[in-house]
């Protein structure tokens, strides 16, 4: 699995500030579809995640311990910041997207509004 290097999309912004977009598995159940994105080094305060005009955005900061040269003898694997950012469809009721962080392994949940749902149809005998 290769992994994308690419320059953070922000205005202002007065030197590049690079990131890895994580790979990301999405799963959709009857109430909801589950997200989920390995960012390894990531603490649960350096991780942004912000819902508008249907827009999913993440954001995560590696933790300065995984990323100084400090002490540093030998070093083959890099941790880069993580920028991931979707489009979702007016499917998603916003004020119930829930997310989680464990083993470096981010889950956000995004609840369908009832109306997205799947109904069941009854069918009437004649």
């Amino acid at each position: 699995m290769a992994t994308q290097l690419a320059q953070k999309p922000e205005q202002n912004v007065k030197k590049p500030d690079y990131v890895i977009t994580p790979p990301v598995d999405i799963y959709e159940t009857d109430n909801e579809y589950v997200l989920k994105a390995d960012m390894p080094g990531v603490a649960k305060d350096n991780v942004n995640i912000t819902f508008n005009n249907n827009e999913l955005e993440i954001t995560g900061k590696v933790d300065e311990q995984y990323t100084s040269n400090e002490n540093m003898t030998y070093r083959e694997y890099t941790l880069f910041n993580y920028y991931r950012k979707f489009v979702v469809s007016n499917a998603i009721n916003p004020e119930g997207i829930s997310a989680s962080l464990e083993n470096g392994v981010l889950t956000v949940k995004l609840p369908k509004r009832e109306e997205a749902k799947p109904k069941k149809i009854e069918i009437k005998a004649e």
